[in-house]
């Protein structure tokens, strides 16, 4: 008996989209003066860690 040959294909799994990871906030900067401890990370618009720094360190 003849019967008729098929190919073998593979099939395709469904492809998940990646999770959108929020951005990452890094820690840029520590620091301690006397009491005071200041950490400041990515996040933070560097204007306002300028005008924060100017008046810590003053």
């Amino acid at each position: 008996m003849l019967e008729k040959q098929q190919s073998i294909v593979a099939l395709d799994h469904p492809k998940r989209p990646k999770k959108a990871r929020p951005p990452r906030n890094n820690l840029m900067l520590s620091l301690k003066k006397n009491d005071l401890e200041l950490n400041f990370y990515s996040s933070l618009d560097p204007d306002v860690l300028n005008k924060i720094l100017s008046k810590v360190l003053s």
